[in-house]
């Protein structure tokens, strides 16, 4: 294959996987890796084999970011495309297309029906341009490649894929060293987002953007950074393009380097912006959403969350953005900077995730299991005795409930997850081993948010416990 780009053990594994699905008579396969996992990598190679076959390809993507990107690897390794896409000419005789969807969708009569096809971050795939162009060619084998494979109110994406295959998860990563290791900080915003309004699942961005726009808010994001960041570089997430304005004129206010950018910015200004960044001035580079998907600046340190949101899928997307390495830095630490209280009801990027294809799937929202350090307000397990960050020691009654009852179950799940990654063991073995130590209903329940399982598995897990114990 290609002398520049060698597969990773876990990637060639999850390739296999994909292969052996599709073989079994799958058409629709859902291909679940972290961010930073290599998933243009491994579609990029599995398309490369294809038409090494004879077989034909097209591999679409919603960002033009994407695109580019997307055809810097294919190029690395050595396959043959065109690109469907605004501002390119095409090519419809090369055996494989990246094709941006907005474009796509508005030429699909033109392209031949492809062999294979690949829709990254697929977990969009339930819209309606995107079922245009799946179903456009509903004989073709399709893999949809994301880290999140769910939409806003618990939808899942059973009813597009028959089938999901699984690479290993963040912790996992970290581990190996594909992914760097983070410090999540959280300090007390005050902000009250209760009363946002919803719309689709969300916050209404007008709503939030008042919100976030308060002056005084607006400096406790600077002022966080100065105290969790200082130096770093690092993308600021905003709520739309007024505040990332305005966040980029505080930070240059305060003395720091920033530059804004969104949708609208000429290309070549905004090309210029984003390579500068990349050459580390400017520090800070606030946005609105546009670099939340496929954005690889490794010598990146930092991110800002600063756009309240209710959305699992936006909220890992982006608060992973600073976690690929980076070879001139081996020792990088990740710093994630919650201005927006996300972790409480998202959880942290490498908290267990038991994605499912199951249709239509209502879930309820789980706070997770997690406390802030009083001490450096690093967000930790809410069982642990020690801050992993700085060392503070909690005493006795900063780690009960209160009712005075120690955490031990929540601390057994912990120890018996760890078990189980070593021991490639399912998380369920886990869940089961701790189920042994509960003996309330509460006891239940900390396990379910822990797991993000919905109530009714505590409940049925304690009248089973009654039943047993009667």
């Amino acid at each position: 294959m290609s002398n520049e780009i060698v597969l990773r053990p876990y990637q060639q594994k999850w390739i296999d996987d994909a292969r052996r699905s599709f073989s079994k008579g799958n058409k629709r396969v859902c291909g679940v890796a972290p961010c930073g996992a290599g998933k243009t990598v491994m579609t990029g190679w599995m398309i490369k084999e294809a038409v090494e076959r004879g077989k034909t390809a097209l591999f679409f993507v919603h960002r033009k970011e994407l695109i580019e990107q997307t055809a810097k690897t294919f190029s690395q390794l050595g396959i043959p495309f065109g690109i469907i896409a605004a501002g390119y000419a095409p090519n419809y005789n090369q055996p494989v297309q990246i094709a941006g969807v907005q474009t796509l969708k508005n030429h699909v009569n033109l392209i031949p029906a492809p062999d294979f096809i690949v829709c990254d971050e697929c977990h969009h795939i339930l819209s309606k341009t995107y079922l245009k162009i799946i179903n456009h060619w509903k004989n073709s084998f399709l893999l949809g490649v994301t880290a999140t494979p769910e939409r806003l109110g618990g939808v899942r994406l059973g009813d597009v894929f028959e089938d999901m295959v699984i690479a290993p998860s963040v912790k996992e990563l970290i581990a190996l060293g594909n992914l760097t290791p983070f410090t999540y900080y959280a300090p007390k915003s005050g902000l009250d987002f209760s009363k946002l309004k919803i719309l689709h699942g969300d916050y209404k961005i007008d709503d939030a953007a008042i919100l976030m726009g308060n002056s005084k808010v607006v400096n406790d994001v600077v002022g966080n950074y100065q105290r969790y960041a200082d130096g770093k570089s690092a993308i600021c997430y905003c709520v739309n393009v007024e505040h990332s304005k305005i966040i980029a004129d505080r930070f240059n206010a305060a003395g720091i380097p920033a530059a804004h950018v969104d949708g609208d910015t000429p290309k070549n200004l905004r090309d210029q912006i984003v390579n500068d960044f990349r050459a580390g001035n400017p520090k800070i580079l606030c946005n609105a959403e546009l670099f939340g998907e496929g954005f690889d600046v490794p010598n990146m340190d930092a991110v800002i969350l600063a756009r309240p949101t209710k959305s699992l899928t936006l909220h890992i997307q982006q608060s992973m953005r600073p976690m690929r390495p980076d070879p001139n830095n081996p020792s990088k630490r990740a710093i994630i900077l919650d201005c927006v209280d996300r972790a409480r009801s998202l959880g942290l990027p490498d908290a267990p995730r038991h994605w499912s294809l199951a249709p239509n799937e209502e879930t309820e929202p789980q706070e997770p299991p997690l406390k802030i350090c009083p001490d450096c307000k690093a967000v930790i397990p809410l069982g642990a005795r020690v801050c992993e960050n700085c060392d503070y020691e909690f005493e006795f009654t900063e780690w009960v409930d209160g009712n005075g009852k120690l955490y031990e179950v929540l601390n057994g799940l912990q120890r018996f997850l760890q078990i189980a990654e070593s021991m490639n063991y399912k998380p369920g073995w886990a869940v089961h081993k701790a189920a042994e130590l509960a003996t309330s209903y509460d006891d239940f329940l900390l396990i379910a948010q822990a797991m993000h399982y919905k109530k009714g598995w505590a409940w049925y897990q304690w009248q089973d416990f009654i039943s047993k114990t009667a």
